[in-house]
Formats: C-alpha cells, structure tokens, sequence
C-alpha cells in the first residue's frame, strides 16, 4: 500500500514537472515574447503592481494623490503598473533633483533637459539607463511613430541614447504677440511685421496714446534673445556658452555671439527702446511679470509661435484668445537646443524600467489620450470641464498643471479653446518640414573647458541682462563686455567647439 501511494506521488510530480518545464521552453522559444511578457503589462496576472515613481518641475498640486490614484486605475490595468508622480517647484527641481540622482535615490521617470536638470551632464555621469533601441521598438512604438527621425539625433551622448523626447513643436519659430485693441487702434497691419526694427512705430503709438501702458515686456525674466537671435541668423547654444553659428554659414564656423555685428544692432534697438520709455525703467531687476500680464500692462511681448501659444497666452494674459494677435519672423527652424529642452529619462536606480517604456507608449497614444490628459488637467467634472476636446478649468478645484510639453506628446492634449488650432496634422507637420540645423546631432561635451565656461557663465550673468533689456549703452558697456569674457576664456571655449564639430563631420 506504501510502495502503491508512493508511486502516486511521484508520478504526479514528474507530470507536474513536465508541465512547468513545457511551459517554460514555451516562454523562452520567441525573445520577443520574453521581452513582452505573458500578459499586457508584462507580469503574470495577480502579480502586485509595480510603483512607477516620476519626478517632473511644476507647481505643487493640492489634489496630486487623487489624480495619481485616478490615473493609476488606468495603468493598473494597462500595464500592471500605479503612478506616483511628484511635482517639485520650478525653482528648486534643477538642484533637488542633482542630490536626489547623487545618492541614487530609488526612482524610475526623471525630466531632464538643457535648461533644468541638465542632460548632457546627467548622462556622463551615469544617472540614466541607457534606452534599448529593441525595447523602444517592442514596448513603445507610439513614441517611435510620434517623433521624426531625424529628432533622435541630438539626444545622442557618446553614441548611446539615453531619454525619451517629449514631443511638442521641437523647432523654434519666434516671433510676436499683443493685444488686437492697439493694433486695431492704431491701424498697424501685425502681418506686416517680420523684425524687431519694425515695431518700433507701434510702440511709438503706444507710448504716445496709452499712459500706464509699457510697450513691449523685455524684462530680466525674458529679454527674448535667445529666440530672437535666429531671426537675425544667429542659433545659440545657451545664453551664457558665448559660441554659437550663423544658421547659413556651410562652414559651421564658431563665433562669439556677443562679438556679432548683429546683436550690437539688437543691443542698439532696445537701449533705443529703453530711452524713449518702451521698455520699463526697472526692467533689469525685474523677476516676475505675470501679475502685470493679467493686470493688462503689458502690451506686447516676444514669444515662440505655435498652434497653442494664443491658448496658453490668452489664459496667462486673463483675456480671450480673441483678444490677442501673433505674428511669426520666421518659418520653424529645429536646431538641438528645442528637442533637448524637455526630455524624459530613465532612472540608473529604476527596478523594473520596462513599465516605463510602456508607460510612455500609453502617454503617446493618439486613439487614447486620457492618461496623458489627466495628468495635464486632472478629474474631468472635479478639476475642468470638457466640450468635444475643448477644456476649461474649474478655479480653484485643486489640479491643472497643462503642461504636455513636459510629459508625453503635447499632440494628444485637449484644446483650451475654440480658436486653438487642432494639433494635427499642423503640428506634426511644423516638425517634418522645419529647417534644420546644420548642428542637429551634435552633441558638444563640455569636459575640456569646464573652468572657461564657468568663468564665462559668471562674466555673462554680470552684464546680460543690463545690455539686453536697454538698460545701458552698448557702445560704452559691451566692449567691458566683451573684455571680460575673453579674460574668461570665451576664445577657448569657442576653439574647443569648432574642434569637437570639425571632427564630428568627419564621422
């Protein structure tokens, strides 16, 4: 009876073996089904689901948990994965997020960019996981579809790709916006308007006619230039690296931007500007002009021009987009400084980075936008209200951060009015017929000048925003300038450029 049940048992653990063993072989005979997992979110059923922690700048949201636990419904059953996104204020992510990356904090989703948190730094230090091109393809194929080839170029670092690229206009296409009153008033055409020389008979108009009224908002917050530049053929690679190319030049010849004949001309303009009173007299000092744009003070503004700029202008502004008129300089020009400034990477510290690129696929996808959306405007009914894909915040209901930008494809956002032109396809089409960079993909590193560029940064910070608000004459104040900034190495810093390029075209 022993031997009879003992023979039982073992015939029941070897078919159980044997089944576990098929199943097994199953699983490992197709890598792509390896790679996908036995399930949509890649786990098996029942599995706990994993915490996707993701850190972005914005402003601190009173109802952040309610969203994320509305949002994680979604990923839960999508991808087997909850949400836990964290706001930290604009002003303090860029150093939060330095000490958070050097003590290896847990986490999975980062913003990076040029401007905040930057990249290039981040990734040669080892704080990214780099992106697989075979999981790209297999675990976010929305991401690939979204973005045009020739974009992924400049998130290169040493030939190794280390973040996704949040999809919005990635060119620059600057240009102007104002109230229609004074337009109208005025008889002044906005059209007709295609450079900086040009808007000074409307500012005259306006000085003359329109007391506590400043003409145009050039301000230590925004003097515009870095946008501005390329109407006058200038692409900058940051405000305070001084080398920089003309757009035109088959040579991609460095040059010192501040040295251009054509931003002694700018500087000229808007120190002219500032002495007949267009530009504020505290213009230097000041650092933050929201309150006078709902007040109304402010009549005009440079800008970049998009689909969704009046939208999103008109709101800051407190008026209807009706209200507003833009005029572009240019057509959209794509250099890397637009594509680096907003991308997504992944955490060296990430335990399960797959949930991430699913979680990125979702975010792009243009059948399904409520994720992405719910992140940007919150609970439909509790935080906004929605009419077809036009939305309207609820006040004061506690979420509405509308920043696609920063998290995803701005193209599957929701419109925020009537007169908003539709993302598509005049979006994605802005993006393929850019002109592009002569530069596009090249990645400069940094290393070999850091002490010069510093120096430089230092140098820059003391002058910029005198000479490009007005404040100070150029023909006195730039040659100290520029003095300056060559004892700083500005010379170097621009021979190490032109010889990192000359190389990189050899490749």
């Amino acid at each position: 009876m022993k031997i009879t049940l003992y023979k039982s048992k073992l015939c029941h653990l070897l078919l159980f073996l044997i089944v576990i063993s098929c199943a097994l072989l199953s699983a490992c005979s197709n890598p792509l089904n390896s790679m996908l997992g036995s399930d949509t979110g890649g786990s098996l059923q029942g599995a706990v689901p994993y915490e996707i922690k993701w850190y972005l700048p914005n402003s601190v949201q009173p109802d952040m948990q309610l969203v994320n636990d509305e949002m994680s419904r979604i990923t839960v059953e999508k991808i087997n994965a909850s949400l836990n996104v964290e706001f930290i204020d604009w002003g303090s992510y860029d150093q939060k997020m330095r000490v958070k990356m050097a003590s290896a904090e847990p986490m999975d989703l980062i913003f990076t960019s040029n401007w905040s948190n930057d990249y290039v730094t981040a990734a040669n230090k080892g704080a990214y996981l780099e992106i697989d091109q075979e999981k790209l393809k297999a675990l976010a194929p929305n991401v690939l579809e979204s973005i045009p080839e020739k974009c992924w170029k400049s998130v290169y670092v040493k030939d190794k790709l280390y973040s996704f690229i949040n999809t919005q206009i990635e060119g620059r296409t600057p240009g102007i916006l104002g109230y229609k009153k004074y337009f109208d008033k005025y008889s002044i055409d906005i059209t007709k308007i295609k450079k900086m020389e040009e808007l000074t008979p409307f500012l005259e108009k306006v000085k003359a006619g329109e007391p506590g009224i400043i003409p145009i908002g050039i301000d230590g917050i925004d003097t515009g230039f870095n946008d501005i530049a390329l109407t006058y053929g200038i692409e900058i690679f940051s405000r305070e690296n001084p080398a920089a190319i003309y757009i035109d030049d088959d040579s991609i010849k460095v040059m010192n931007y501040f040295e251009a004949p054509e931003t002694k001309s700018y500087l000229k303009l808007v120190h002219d500007w500032y002495t007949k009173g267009f530009i504020r007299r505290d213009a230097v000092t000041v650092k933050d002009h929201r309150a006078d744009l709902k007040s109304g003070k402010i009549a005009l503004m440079t800008t970049v021009i998009n689909p969704d700029t009046m939208a999103n202008q008109a709101e800051l502004w407190g008026v209807k987009v009706s209200d507003m008129v833009g005029q572009s300089f240019m057509n959209t020009y794509m250099g890397n400084g637009g594509i680096l400034s907003s991308l997504t990477a992944i955490s060296k510290t990430s335990k399960d980075p797959d949930k991430s690129y699913r979680l990125y696929n979702l975010l792009y996808d243009k059948q399904d936008t409520k994720l992405f959306n719910m992140l940007n405007y919150g609970i439909e009914n509790r935080h906004y209200t929605r009419r077809g894909d036009v939305v309207k915040q609820i006040p004061n209901s506690g979420y509405w951060i509308s920043c696609g930008w920063e998290n995803g494809s701005m193209f599957n956002s929701y419109r925020q009015s009537e007169e908003q032109l539709n993302w598509y396809p005049i979006g994605p089409d802005m993006n393929n017929n850019a002109k592009t960079s002569k530069l596009l993909g090249f990645c400069f590193n940094p290393e070999p000048v850091t002490i010069e560029l510093m120096q430089c940064a230092a140098v820059v910070n003391e002058y910029y925003n005198a000479l490009f608000t007005g404040s100070v004459d150029p023909d006195k104040n730039l040659p100290l300038f520029l003095n300056k900034l060559k004892k700083a190495g500005a010379d170097r810093v621009i021979e190490e450029m032109q010889s990192q390029i000359d190389e990189w075209r050899q490749k």
